[in-house]
């Protein structure tokens, strides 16, 4: 009898406290939105060129590094405490977190009486989704927002049941004649480039089931390339091996030879090892590098992430920023797709210049970002 009224009585104290640290997580939570200026004198130049160019890229650095994440953003709207233009910036800002829990602000200000939040819901919700951006120059009328808002309901339908890099996987796949396996849902007709554009900028590592399977799907060879690509970021693996001598050229016997490495290693993960868990995929690939011992996605990895960033493979930058980003680190709009160009080339120099001005307490240690998975 003792024995049972102890043990109750502790538990009651662990939920007691449990309880406290969960109101004072609350209150640093709310505290944090109240802080946070949602003032944004970006939202001035838009729709136009200068927006395009500069004052987007600088509106969304800010938001990806300093405002709250997508669900305190969503919850802050709902309650009305934003005016127009703190409206304008979170459709402008927070469309770069491609987190499709904000849909429903881009529903209602599509719907809205004010032109400029029309205009701005029409491009931001192309952007939350990884989708090609609008033309929106010549404004959103209400017949086009009414349609918008239809097309809205549905894709915010079909992502209560299907992940995001799903949806744009399905996309892509209706090219080739193929599908996702028991897909039911809307689907957005793009070309392939787009919708391979958009899987990339939703993309995981808990991605790697879906886009194994799509990649099996897949039978053109331009869909199969662009997939073996995102495969080689979220596995920190090569199949596609460009000759070291540039003489040598690159033709259809390398392509092949991606093919079949890339159809081993699916096959293996899948058939083989039974798995798609992102830690052992990720922890096999980092032994093959010579980490042994490692985490690869524990709260504690920023050193080995930031290694991947300086030293790895190109097809391996990418997620290694979302993950230093993850872990506390400076967000960025490093591609896979496009990583050989100019542009990248430079982002990725400028991310590794600003790691290297951070003092060493800093590169630690569980501060992760809370994630919010659609």
């Amino acid at each position: 009898m003792l024995d049972a009224v102890g043990r109750t009585s502790l538990a009651g104290e662990c939920g007691r406290k449990a309880v406290r640290t969960l109101n004072l997580a609350i209150s640093i939570a709310a505290a944090v939105i109240g802080a946070t200026s949602f003032v944004s004198p970006e939202v001035s130049y838009f729709p136009g060129s200068f927006f395009e160019a500069k004052a987007k890229d600088h509106l969304q650095q800010r938001v990806m590094d300093q405002w709250p994440g997508p669900s305190q953003v969503l919850a802050r709207w709902q309650s009305g405490d934003f005016d127009q233009q703190e409206k304008m910036a979170i459709l402008l800002g927070m469309s770069a977190s491609h987190d499709p829990v904000l849909l429903p602000i881009f529903r209602e200000a599509v719907m809205s009486d004010n032109d400029r939040l029309r205009v701005a819901a029409a491009y931001g919700y192309r952007e939350l989704l990884g989708d090609a951006l609008p033309n929106v120059a010549d404004g959103v009328d209400l017949e086009s927002a009414r349609l918008l808002a239809a097309e809205m309901d549905a894709v915010a339908g079909t992502l209560r049941e299907r992940p995001l890099v799903e949806f744009w996987l399905q996309s892509v796949l209706m090219d080739d004649g193929a599908s996702m396996p028991g897909w039911r849902g809307v689907v957005l007709r793009r070309p392939k480039a787009i919708g391979l554009r958009a899987v990339e900028r939703v993309l995981a590592f808990d991605d790697f089931q879906y886009l194994a399977t799509a990649y099996r799907l897949a039978q053109g060879r331009d869909t199969r390339v662009g997939l073996i690509r995102l495969l080689e970021a979220i596995t920190l693996r090569e199949f596609m091996v460009v000759p070291a001598d540039a003489r040598a050229g690159w033709g259809a016997k390398h392509i092949k030879e991606g093919f079949d490495a890339a159809d081993a290693y699916v096959d293996y993960w899948i058939d083989v090892r039974c798995t798609t868990d992102p830690n052992e995929i990720l922890t096999d690939s980092m032994k093959a590098m010579g980490m042994r011992g490692v985490r690869p996605l524990a709260p504690d990895s920023f050193e080995i992430w930031l290694r991947v960033l300086k030293s790895g493979a190109p097809p391996w930058h990418m997620m290694a920023a979302r993950q230093l980003y993850d872990l506390g680190g400076r967000w960025s709009r490093l591609s896979v797709l496009q990583g050989g160009s100019p542009d990248q080339i430079e982002v990725r120099k400028e991310l590794i210049a600003w790691y290297r001005l951070l003092p060493a307490h800093v590169l630690n240690r569980g501060n992760a970002r809370p994630q919010t998975k659609p």
